[in-house]
């Protein structure tokens, strides 16, 4: 259907909406009071705090939510089962993106992941989570129709394939903290394939026998030093562990009820946190908001996840389920890995705080997650 009528516009999860809109705003103002400049001590007038607020990075962030509103509203208007029509499309021109990008791919932080287009930076990579979904997904889902279950070697090696491919280009990149994500999607959607238990724990077996190579001729030098930073933290106070010392200082300096937003002088402020406004939100945050805040952001977290595990639950089809769950696993991962790794829980990867973090790419695949999630539950109530 080209446009939505108004029976699919009623069936739109507006509890979902409003989470995602306030997480949302909420990284907007997080943003401003982090980027704010310091007074240096000297006593400012509203005025002067007001041109003191650097805003170029909150113009930015909200041109990048425009841009995901648009993206959400255009899934939205196509039935999700029409995804499965040209998503081999939509795959495979991801792939070769990130081909492309192996040989001429931007460099940031030592990660050949973005391509420069004018003065924006655009990760691939972040859009290939949504085809991977999409794809796997279909897979799963089409084998659940035929079998009850994810039962079929044939079908699990294909899922595995397409899996596979994707995640070896950004691992080459090489960007674990996306490699990680991709295995948490296809974790879920296997889960919820219900594939045999045999399989699961042959794969588990493998993995846990594969550690030991992989640590020692797979990873590259600045991966295994992030590994030893975070399994002997505070040897190199001043190299590796510094930017984990750091968000740990800054976080712990929120206390109870925090610092204020806005508030002059804060650690983030002052740029002792590094990638204050997209990695390392999280610590500005809780030194500005304090472990109350804090604690009511990831809650606003779960009750998202939970949100998507009943739609998911509630979906018509198993190929709605395995979407849904699909969007919850990249969520739950990001927010897992960023809050975790921010306090010192999960080693450093680099990966941004979904909804809250400066960034186009992250806030653009978020959004279309959104759009998958809102269009598996708008239709579930038109098929009957």
């Amino acid at each position: 259907m080209s446009i939505l009528d108004k029976k699919l516009i009623k069936n739109l999860d507006y509890f979902t909406i409003a989470v995602v809109f306030a997480l949302v705003c909420f990284g907007l103002v997080s943003i401003a009071s982090i980027m704010a400049s310091p007074f240096d001590g000297k006593e400012a007038t509203l005025s002067d705090y007001i041109q003191k607020l650097n805003l170029e990075y909150v113009e930015r962030q909200i041109v990048n939510f425009l841009v995901g509103i648009a993206a959400m509203l255009i899934v939205l208007v196509i039935d999700y089962h029409m995804l499965k029509g040209f998503i081999n499309y939509i795959y495979y021109a991801n792939v070769a993106l990130l081909l492309i990008l192996l040989l001429a791919g931007e460099s940031t932080r030592g990660i050949f992941g973005w391509f420069k287009i004018g003065t924006r930076m655009f990760q691939p990579s972040e859009l290939c989570k949504i085809s991977l979904i999409v794809m796997i997904s279909k897979i799963v889902s089409d084998s659940m129709d035929r079998d009850g279950s994810l039962k079929r070697f044939k079908e699990i090696m294909k899922a595995l394939v397409y899996f596979i491919v994707p995640f070896f280009l950004v691992y080459k990149q090489p960007d674990m903290g996306t490699a990680f994500v991709f295995i948490a999607i296809l974790f879920c959607i296997f889960f919820v394939g219900r594939i045999n238990w045999k399989y699961i724990a042959g794969a588990v077996l493998f993995s846990a026998a594969a550690l030991p190579l992989t640590y020692f001729y797979l990873i590259t030098p600045d991966q295994k030093n992030r590994i030893d930073s975070f399994l002997n933290p505070g040897r190199d106070a001043r190299g590796l562990d510094y930017n984990v010392i750091q968000s740990k200082t800054s976080i712990g300096s929120g206390q109870l009820n925090g610092r204020g937003f806005f508030t002059d002088g804060t650690l983030a402020q002052l740029k002792y946190v590094p990638e204050r406004h997209t990695d390392f939100v999280f610590s500005g945050i809780v030194e500005g908001v304090g472990f109350i805040g804090g604690t009511i952001l990831i809650a606003l977290y779960f009750v998202l996840i939970f949100r998507w595990l009943w739609i998911a639950a509630k979906a018509k089809d198993n190929f709605g389920t395995c979407l849904v769950t699909g969007c919850l696993g990249m969520l739950a991962a990001h927010v897992f890995e960023n809050v975790g790794m921010t306090m010192g829980l999960m080693p450093v990867t680099g990966i941004p705080l979904p909804f809250i973090s400066y960034g186009g790419s992250n806030l653009l695949t978020n959004m279309i997650a959104v759009g998958i999630v809102l269009n598996v539950w708008m239709r579930r109530p038109a098929r009957r």
